[in-house]
């Protein structure tokens, strides 16, 4: 059975007023998401994950956490890395292809085109729709 949660441990790096960094230290173990193979390939993968904690007092630099995302997180996240950039992709093929068979196979240059415009989209606002993300803190 999958488990339902992703998880990560790792140690505190900066206490911010609203905001914890954590360096994670351990192996990913994202058994509930459906993004594991596209987001965190390497078994030994470590990174900073900055996530928003309504109260950080009780925290301190170098204590040991395990942060945990549920699976209504990841699937905003599979929402927005696959389904939509599939629907894009195959709605501009289909709209091309009926509205205007003249292009031919340039409707297929025009779906990568609108592709890329919707991977400008993401990165402009990967710091926002980061923050959908929600994550739990527990000392360990």
């Amino acid at each position: 059975m999958k488990k339902e949660y992703v998880t990560h441990r790792g140690v505190i790096e900066r206490v911010g007023v609203n905001t914890l960094t954590i360096k994670t230290n351990d192996d990913c173990r994202c058994d509930g998401c459906a993004m594991t193979a596209l987001c965190n390939g390497k078994e030994t993968n470590s990174e900073v994950i900055t996530i928003d904690v309504p109260e950080t007092s009780r925290f301190v630099v170098g204590e040991r956490v395990e942060i945990t995302a549920t699976s209504s997180s990841t699937l905003i996240a599979t929402w927005w890395a696959l389904i939509l950039p599939t629907l894009i992709f195959a709605g501009i093929i289909l709209w091309c292809r009926i509205g205007f068979p003249e292009l031919g196979g340039w409707s297929i240059a025009i779906g990568f085109v609108a592709l890329g415009l919707y991977d400008l989209f993401l990165y402009f606002r990967r710091h926002s729709l980061s923050q959908k993300i929600r994550w739990s803190v527990t000392k360990i």
